[in-house]
C-alpha cells in the first residue's frame, strides 16, 4: 500500500509535533528541576544569612508558574509602617535589600528567564501574614 502525498505530509507534521512536543516537556522539565533546586539553595542560604538583621524568612518556594518564591517576615510594625509610606519604586528597592549578592550560587542555579520573587510580609492583627510588598529579584 503506498501513501498518497496528503498521508506523507500529514505524517510528517505528526511527527514534527510529537517531537516539538517532547522537547518542551524536556525543557519544562529541567526549568523545575532548576527552580527545586535554587528554592532548596534559598532555604539553606536563607538560615545562614538572613535577609536582614530584623528580617525572618518564612518560607521559600516554587509557584505554580515555577517562579522561586520567598516569603520574608517584617516583625517589626515600624518598619512595616515606613514601607507602606514609601513611594512604589522606594518599596521595590527595600524588597531587593533581602535578595541573594549578585555573586551568589542561586544565579548560576537558575536559567535566565527563571524568576528569584521576594514577597514581604506582615503579622495580622489575628495573627496570620498579610503581604506588604513584592517584587522579583534583580540579577
Amino acid at each position: 500500500m503506498r501513501l498518497t502525498k496528503f498521508q506523507k505530509v500529514r505524517t510528517l507534521v505528526q511527527v514534527a509535533l510529537a517531537l516539538a512536543l517532547s522537547v518542551a516537556l524536556a525543557a519544562c522539565g529541567e526549568d523545575e528541576k532548576q527552580a527545586n533546586e535554587a528554592a532548596e539553595w534559598m532555604k539553606s542560604y536563607s538560615k545562614i544569612n538572613p535577609p536582614n538583621e530584623e528580617w525572618i524568612a518564612t518560607n521559600v518556594a516554587v509557584d505554580d508558574k515555577g517562579q522561586v518564591v520567598m516569603d520574608v517576615l517584617v516583625p517589626d510594625p515600624g518598619q512595616v509602617d515606613m514601607i507602606k509610606s514609601r513611594t512604589r519604586v522606594e518599596q521595590f528597592h527595600i524588597v531587593r535589600m533581602a535578595c541573594p549578592p549578585m555573586t551568589a550560587e542561586v544565579w548560576s542555579i537558575l536559567s535566565d528567564d527563571q524568576v528569584l520573587w521576594v514577597n514581604l510580609l506582615e503579622k495580622s492583627q489575628g495573627g496570620l501574614y498579610k503581604q506588604v510588598i513584592g517584587a522579583s529579584c534583580r540579577r
